[in-house]
């Protein structure tokens, strides 16, 4: 008789593992039991049920235990027992590699007997709480990860620690893109109330977590935040009554904070754009300032250039014909005439001339007096 078991993949020979009262008329027998182990497994624990030896690894310790809780081997000194000391002798100093060897096996290894759980609590501890070597995790399906968080929801006093590995998970996840529903179940695992408040900030501010889990930590957060006021009020001898908020208030003020923040956050970037331009136009104001005072020097140089050409003007007396003095009407000294004439005449030509003296401006006495004597002396006329 031959007889066959297919679990999971791979066949054997198994003739011993049934007794021969349970094969009468059988000749050929093959299994398929829907588990997942493989046929090495399979053929550890038929040793054990007939020699009641096994040899066990840190590679093979996970599956043989979940087997045999599959498989109902409970009674006397059974496999259980036996694969659960040597697995508790050694998760301290192999859970790494234990672990790995639990990643196939899920989720059976973790609902028959918390294998990866319990090894990631081995290696939280041995870490001092860093979560950076469990990146081992972050390949498993979402629907093992989250059974497996679950477990250790029970398992560790520090939800800090679990959330920092669920944040690893939902941000270095190699499996799929996680679903809002999914994300959701695995942040379930975490009790908000047993975080730390630097936590809680982190939780409340990390875009990464579901909205539900945010709402949920914020609600702690305020709950611990009243909490310490009411404590520090009865400590100093003034406590205050503090009324109460509904949850509805509750998200009116942290609206109103987000609100406040984001405004303080336009004003800053507006305030930056208005030196900008205040900048901008201190640089304008130079230039024009510049070109200003460069059209003014030329105006001033073109005013001394014109200056110097009327100084530069000489004085030209018309022809003797035209000054000859007779006697008596209107050549005469009391009608005489004087004329000032420039050596060049430009386009706004000036003629400067003293015509008869009731025609003139009228001057003052003195000024008058020492003009008069001077064209006197000029064309030698005497008094």
């Amino acid at each position: 008789m031959s007889f066959h078991v297919k679990p999971g993949y791979g066949s054997f020979d198994f003739t011993k593992l049934v007794s021969k009262r349970h094969l009468t008329g059988v000749s050929n027998l093959t299994l398929s039991p829907p588990l997942n182990i493989t046929a090495e497994t399979f053929a550890a624990v038929a040793e054990f049920y007939y020699s009641r030896k096994v040899q066990l690894t840190p590679t093979n310790v996970a599956a043989i235990r979940t087997a045999a809780e599959l498989l109902g081997m409970t009674e006397g000194e059974n496999l259980c027992h036996v694969t659960e000391s040597y697995f508790q002798r050694i998760v301290g100093i192999e859970a790494s590699m234990v672990l790995r060897s639990c990643l196939p096996l899920l989720p059976d290894a973790e609902t028959t007997a918390s294998l990866a759980s319990r090894c990631i609590e081995a290696l939280v501890w041995e870490n001092d709480d860093d979560v950076s070597g469990l990146d081992v995790v972050l390949g498993v399906h979402p629907q093992d990860f989250e059974t497996v968080v679950h477990s250790l929801n029970g398992r560790l006093s520090n939800h800090d620690v679990l959330y920092k590995m669920v944040d690893l998970y939902l941000k270095e996840n190699k499996h799929c893109k996680l679903t809002e529903e999914q994300k959701t179940g695995i942040c379930n695992s975490v009790d908000c109330t047993k975080l730390s408040p630097e936590t809680l900030v982190n939780c409340v501010q990390n875009p990464r977590m579901p909205l539900r889990f945010i709402m949920r930590a914020m609600l702690i957060e305020h709950i611990n935040t009243r909490r310490s006021v009411v404590a520090a009020a009865v400590a100093t001898g003034t406590q205050q009554q503090v009324e109460r908020t509904s949850l509805g208030d509750f998200l009116l003020d942290d609206t109103a904070r987000r609100q406040t923040a984001q405004l303080k956050e336009v004003m800053d970037s507006t305030y930056s754009r208005i030196q900008s331009l205040e900048k901008e136009l201190r640089g304008l104001k130079k230039i024009l300032l510049d070109h200003q005072a460069e059209h003014e020097e030329e105006m001033e140089k073109e005013q001394r250039n014109v200056l110097n050409s009327e100084r530069s003007a000489s004085f030209h007396f018309v022809p003797a014909e035209s000054r000859k003095i007779q006697r008596g009407g209107r050549g005469s000294v009391s009608s005489s005439g004087f004329v000032l004439d420039t050596a060049r005449k430009p386009s706004n030509e000036v003629n400067y001339s003293v015509g008869p003296c009731r025609g003139t401006p009228k001057m003052t006495r003195t000024f008058r007096h020492r003009f008069i004597t001077g064209l006197k002396n000029a064309f030698r006329i005497s008094n």
